[in-house]
This record gives C-alpha cells, sequence and structure tokens, in this order.
C-alpha cells in the first residue's frame, strides 16, 4: 500500500459520472496456420476509472494542493476508497484532472487506474 491517503475530501463518485475500463492483459500472436495463440502478459492488470466528484470552493483548494504538492502533480500513487468494493486500494493518476464551475460547485473529472 502507498503511504499517502485521500485528503478529508468527498470519495464518492457521482451515480452518473464512473466508467471502470479493465487494462487488456492478453498477448495474442499470429502463428502460420491455424487460429492465433493467447497468454496473459502479467499475473495481474491494472484497471483505469474514470469518475467525477463535485467540490466547493475550499475543497478544490483542497483537492489542487493535494494533487499538485503532495502526489507530485499527480504521479505518486495513494490510496482511495475502490468505488466498486468499498474497500482502501492503491491508485495513481493517468492523466491530469479536468475541473469544471457548475452552478457556483466544481465538477472534477478523476482519471485513475487502480493498481
Amino acid at each position: 500500500m502507498a503511504d499517502i491517503y485521500w485528503p478529508d475530501l468527498p470519495s464518492d463518485f457521482l451515480a452518473d459520472g464512473l466508467s471502470i475500463q479493465p487494462q487488456s492483459n492478453v498477448i495474442r500472436t499470429a502463428m502460420d496456420a491455424g487460429p492465433k495463440k493467447a497468454r496473459r502478459r502479467y499475473t495481474a492488470r491494472t484497471v483505469h476509472y474514470t469518475g467525477k466528484q463535485r467540490f466547493d470552493n475550499a475543497e478544490l483548494i483542497v483537492f489542487k494542493e493535494f494533487y499538485n504538492t503532495v502526489l507530485a502533480d499527480g504521479v505518486l500513487r495513494f490510496n482511495f476508497i475502490d468505488p466498486v468494493t468499498q474497500e482502501i486500494a492503491e491508485f495513481r493518476f493517468t492523466d491530469d484532472y479536468i475541473a469544471t464551475e457548475i452552478g457556483g460547485l466544481f465538477e472534477v473529472t478523476l482519471p485513475l487506474e487502480r493498481l
């Protein structure tokens, strides 16, 4: 597990804003004749989660400080509650977050991968 934990912010994704995409873990090799052979690439694979959360101004400031300073611009791993299993798991960002202002709140898209 990582030494860094999600800060004191909401950890639930919005109901309409979560997508889950397991990453391919299969290598397929063409043969001279017959069907392709397939094998696992690794013993474990990552799963990408893209979710949305809503923060007010103060929460957005806390999040940005966490992302920029604590996670070194999103590079470091951190512990977060898995939205499916509701267990603490290790995650990291796969890309920069996107924050959109909607009616005084900020809807923040979090592109994460579970490790």
